[in-house]
Formats: structure tokens, C-alpha cells, sequence
């Protein structure tokens, strides 16, 4: 099976790509399934897709073993006012209303927003990918986009006591799954596929095949 290296230290992440890439044929590999320790690039550009392909050039250029697969997250809270908007800095967005980020303190701060706004809120979140491979002496990059459709995801104002570790969201958003709204953090590896997962593997496929060209 070909083998790919997930660029995240995310559990949650390096969780869902390697069943992704499973479904596709490939073997993903952390960090520290190969004992790694690269330096995280930085993040310059506007968008989650070029943020993706940026984080999987920068990783190419320090590993060459193995083509390189980058995610970044982006979400948009629907009908939200300027102050409730986080515009895709969630971290810093939960840092300035409650002293510091946790994965806790997320739920909460976006618990309250949804109450603001009459317990539930539309959510569209976009997943940049890119994906980046040694060509020769050339670096190749390619990226892609997936987002959910806003009338299937929520935030939602009560807090669910199950968590996802690394995603604040995970508590206090809702998805709907054959015509039920579950949480994401009780979500099954069935209902993800349903809900998310499905959309991502489409995207990650057409990069894994201008890989194989």
C-alpha cells in the first residue's frame, strides 16, 4: 500500500485522513509514526486551500521520503454580527473572551454565541487540502477544496459531555445525519463518513490522482 504523511499533529485529524486515505488505498503516516520532529511553517496566505498547500510545501521542503498531505480548517458562523464572527482565528477568537484557549473553553464561548442568537446558528466549514511530493529536483504542490452545506451543520447553545480532544467545535456542533441532528463529539466513524468525510475523500482523491499521473 503507498504511503502518505499526514502534516498535523491533531489526533482528531491524523485520525480522520488515515481513514480516508484507507477508503482511497493508502497507508497514512504521522509524525510520530515515523519518529518526525519538523519545524511548523508558517501561515501566510488568505484561504484554508492556499494555507493547506503552503503548510505541505513548507513540509516538503525539510522531508522527502514521502508526498506530503496538509489540511487547514476554516468555519463560518451564518447571520453572526461582526464582534461574534471568529473569521477563522477560533483560538485567538476563545483567548480574548476567556483569558486563554482550551478545547473547554471553545465549547463555552461558542455555546454563548449560538444562545445569543436563539440556540443555534448555520455552520459552513471549509477543509483546504494540499498535497506536495518530490518531482526530481522539483517540489510539486496541488490543493483542493471541500465544505459542508450550511443547512446540515449548527451550532448549537447546549453543551454535549462528550469531547473530541483538539476540536472546541466538536461539543456544540450538530450535524444532520439521515434526517436526525447528532453531535459531532458522539458522531460515529459512519455518521463522520455521512457527515464529512465523504466530501473530504472526494477532494483528497483528486489530488491523490495528479499524484499518480
Amino acid at each position: 500500500m503507498k504511503q502518505i504523511l499526514i502534516a498535523t499533529t491533531n489526533p482528531g485529524k491524523i485520525y480522520a485522513t488515515k481513514k480516508i486515505l484507507e477508503r482511497l488505498g493508502y497507508e497514512g503516516l504521522s509524525f510520530a509514526d515515523l519518529n518526525l520532529d519538523l519545524e511548523e511553517p508558517d501561515e501566510t496566505k488568505a484561504t484554508a486551500e492556499e494555507i493547506a498547500a503552503e503548510k505541505a510545501l513548507g513540509y516538503a521542503k525539510q522531508y522527502a521520503d514521502l508526498p506530503i498531505l496538509a489540511r487547514d480548517d476554516t468555519n463560518t458562523l451564518v447571520g453572526v454580527d461582526e464582534e461574534d464572527d471568529p473569521k477563522n482565528h477560533n483560538k485567538a477568537f476563545v483567548a480574548a473572551r476567556k483569558g486563554e484557549y482550551t478545547d473547554d473553553n471553545g465549547s463555552e464561548v461558542f455555546a454563548e454565541i449560538a444562545h445569543k442568537y436563539g440556540g443555534s446558528i448555520p455552520c459552513r466549514f471549509d477543509w483546504g487540502y494540499g498535497l506536495a511530493w518530490h518531482d526530481g529536483d522539483e517540489i510539486k504542490v496541488v490543493h483542493g477544496l471541500a465544505f459542508t452545506d450550511p443547512s446540515k451543520i449548527k451550532l448549537v447553545d447546549k453543551i454535549s459531555p462528550k469531547r473530541v480532544p483538539g476540536f472546541c467545535f466538536s461539543p456544540v456542533m450538530q450535524a444532520n445525519i439521515d434526517g436526525e441532528w447528532k453531535y459531532d463529539s458522539e458522531f460515529t466513524d459512519e455518521d463522520n463518513w455521512k457527515a464529512y468525510w465523504n466530501v473530504q475523500a472526494e477532494t483528497i482523491k483528486s489530488l491523490l490522482d495528479q499524484l499518480e499521473k
